[in-house]
């Protein structure tokens, strides 16, 4: 069965399950031709610091001055590495600037987001991102074609990502639950066992301060700032082409074309307009 068909002016696609979708010619093209996002009438989260589109995707770039988080994180008798019999103990640990890029495919927010850490704030599109010294980041082998540092959602349901009807409202609810996940649910070894590894482990020679969560939260007792001197590892990639990069895994290419997966998704996440 073709995933998508054009029978007068409407697009249908086919999902793999059997499900179908519609939306017509026009407004197929409107969306595809989306290429630089504007707000659109969506209020943005305080400390989202530059949004960009291709094709069906919009990204968000958001930014968390240094500070001192209080974390759920696995305990060191825990019984289990992750999911159901994991135990937990509270860390107060400081993290550097926080880099956040969420990926909404439409208006929906998408499973392949990422984490970054910076020494300083950013500035343009030029600054290079640092790998996130955190537990649930995953590191993939290979990281051909797979997200540089990958934001575990394991905990996000669909409820999360689509329950608000109105589609500005969904985009914050969204990206509001992404942040949650990353910071509230717990942090354990998800990554290590599913994907390969996280950050944090890949990051603990860099420094004896971060060696073990329990020497990061003692020195972020001592001196929060610290984590500003740390020598993070290095992605080696600016902003802008870890967004470029994030494009290319979707088969997003340079000119924005798009693969008949992209058109599925942009035609499945359509919202029908309310009348006036």
């Amino acid at each position: 069965m073709e995933p998508i068909k054009i029978e007068g002016n409407v697009v249908s696609a086919v999902s793999p399950e059997g499900q179908t979708a519609s939306m017509t010619v026009e407004e197929l093209l409107e969306t595809a031709n989306q290429r630089r996002m504007e707000s659109r009438g969506v209020i943005l989260p305080d400390g989202v610091k530059l949004l960009d589109s291709k094709g069906p995707t919009t990204i968000w770039v958001h930014e968390t001055p240094p500070r001192v988080y209080s974390f759920k994180w696995i305990a060191s008798g825990s019984p289990a590495r992750h999911g159901p019999g994991t135990e937990y103990c509270t860390v107060r640990i400081a993290l550097p600037y926080l880099v956040v890029l969420a990926a909404f495919e439409g208006d929906m927010l998408s499973g392949q987001n990422e984490c970054f850490f910076r020494q300083r704030p950013l500035q343009t599109e030029d600054d290079e991102l640092l790998y996130p010294a955190l537990l649930n980041c995953s590191k993939f082998t290979p990281q051909e074609g797979r997200p540089l540092s990958w934001i575990c959602t394991a905990k996000m349901g669909p409820e999360s990502l689509g329950h608000c009807r109105n589609p500005k409202q969904r985009m914050r609810a969204g990206f509001k639950a992404l942040m949650h996940c990353l910071l509230e649910t717990g942090f354990n070894y998800s990554s290590e066992d599913n994907e390969g590894s996280s950050w944090f482990t890949e990051s603990t020679r860099v420094d004896p301060r971060v060696s073990t969560v329990e020497s990061w939260s003692k020195a972020s007792g001592e001196n929060a700032l610290f984590v500003l001197d740390v020598p993070w590892l290095k992605t080696g990639l600016s902003l802008r082409q870890v967004i470029d990069r994030m494009y290319a895994y979707r088969g997003i290419g340079g000119n924005g074309s798009l693969s008949a997966s992209d058109l599925v998704r942009m035609i499945f996440n359509r919202r029908p307009k309310k009348p006036k």
